[in-house]
């Protein structure tokens, strides 16, 4: 089961300060075959088994013992064999994403035996106990031996990508304005929970659309001004529900999920509107993703609203401002992180089938080790 983790929340349970191991085992978790469109990902399509013995290091390179490992809705796509916007996975080899650990052995002059580093610039950590990082791998990481031991794991969460995705597609895409209606689907997850913040931040009223167990989360903790409840519902009940809380329209919707939730917030975008699209996860396993009926494609057209999705990596080069603005909230109290995590690589497979049944509060992580 996982363990759910308020971040605000320091945990007193300290790094041990020795980086000597023992390399008994390193287990992998590799893609056994492709999903595929229209399938549903299985445990029957992952393995963990034991890896190959790591090469001996090359210049600029670093062993590293994973910490922990991200699991998010983008992977999905690439458990096909078609390239959609990041690579496809390579069947039989170990899948890799968003991860930390710490340096055990290092030919890389920036880097020292104990030091903790995180993956940033790409999406390459192999779901592996312990790592050899190349010298472009690590080059494109971040060193995070400054972070607090409390905020490590969420160096791959809401203080790494996902935070990022959020703040650049709120801050940059959306361009929220004090008094403006923001609404987010996913609202309790990774990115949502996130945008909606910083949509508040900036003086909006936010709604966040998420499932039945989580409303009071984005009201009660994160401080959002309504909760959507989308189990169960029609696309009209959904548009009515959203009616009452919007009377005014919708200035902003970031758009995690697609399909007909996204479609009842459409129906009341505002002229001018802004609709980042950071995800369509409730497409992912689809076929026949649906399409956008014509009467919200006219309606998008008369009322101006620039609806377009986005992708993080093209901020890099404001990435450690925006991090900085993300620990300072953090840190402040401002936004409230929260995960869910998981133990052990064996997790890792579970973890990942989790975030299509919405099990997840705040960012989904697994843990390999402290």
């Amino acid at each position: 089961m996982p363990i759910e983790q308020d971040l605000n929340k320091p945990n007193t349970k300290q790094l041990k300060p020795s980086y000597t191991f023992s390399m008994a085992s390193n287990k992998e978790v590799v893609l056994t075959e492709y999903v595929g469109k229209g399938n549903q990902p299985e445990p029957k399509h992952f393995l963990v088994k034991e890896a190959a013995e790591n090469p001996a290091l090359n210049d600029g390179e670093v062993l590293a013992q994973t910490l922990y490992l991200s699991v998010d809705p983008y992977m999905r796509g690439r458990m096909n064999p078609d390239r959609s916007y990041v690579a496809p996975f390579t069947v039989g080899q170990a899948l890799n994403g968003s991860g930390c650990g710490r340096v055990i052995e290092s030919k890389h002059p920036n880097y020292q035996p104990g030091d903790k580093i995180a993956s940033l610039n790409e999406l390459n950590w192999p779901w592996r106990e312990y790592v050899v990082l190349s010298k472009s791998q690590v080059d494109n990481c971040k060193k995070i031996s400054e972070i607090p031991d409390h905020l490590v794991s969420h160096t791959i969460g809401q203080l790494g990508m996902p935070g990022l995705t959020a703040y650049f597609g709120t801050l940059n895409r959306g361009a929220p304005k004090a008094g403006e209606t923001f609404v987010v689907s996913g609202g309790a997850g990774a990115c949502g929970s996130i945008a909606g913040q910083i949509a508040k931040l900036k003086g909006c009223r936010v709604i966040g659309i998420a499932s039945t167990d989580k409303i009071s989360y984005m009201t009660e903790e994160l401080g959002f001004d309504h909760g959507i409840d989308y189990v169960g519902k029609s696309e009209d009940q959904l548009f009515s529900e959203l009616q009452a809380v919007c009377p005014d329209g919708v200035d902003i919707y970031y758009d995690n999920v697609g399909g007909i939730i996204s479609h009842a917030v459409l129906r009341l975008m505002n002229e001018n509107g802004r609709v980042p699209i950071c995800g369509q996860i409730s497409q992912y396993n689809s076929s026949n993703p649906d399409p956008l009926p014509d009467s919200i494609v006219h309606h998008l057209t008369e009322k101006k609203v620039q609806r377009e999705w986005f992708m993080v990596f093209s901020f890099k080069e404001h990435f450690d401002s925006a991090l900085n603005d993300l620990l300072g909230w953090v840190n402040n109290g401002n936004i409230k992180v929260h995960q869910t995590i998981f133990e052990g690589i064996e997790n890792l497979p579970n973890a990942f089938l989790g975030l299509f049944n919405s099990i997840n509060k705040g960012k989904l992580v697994v843990k390999l080790a402290d």
